[in-house]
């Protein structure tokens, strides 16, 4: 796993389904949202407006449950 990057998921509600959607911090950075397009085969990543929810709407998700290809995503996202 990246130093100091944190993924999440939602805790108050299933967001499409089982493993679909994530949620990215690193450090105490922007939290930015994960969801995998089935059409185009990819994950797309969007910025999150904190001002519109909490971030104690998130539960950490364990680096185990992170698909592969998110992981693969996430490395060229976070560049060191």
């Amino acid at each position: 796993m990246m130093n100091g990057l944190r993924m999440f998921i939602r805790s108050d509600k299933k967001d499409w389904g089982e493993h679909n959607v994530f949620y990215s911090q690193r450090s105490h950075g922007p939290i930015y949202r994960w969801h995998y397009e089935s059409h185009l085969a990819k994950w797309q990543v969007a910025r999150v407006d904190a001002s519109n929810w909490s971030s104690h709407e998130l539960s950490t998700a364990s680096w185990q449950s992170v698909p592969q290809m998110l992981k693969a995503q996430l490395n060229e996202h976070y560049i060191e």
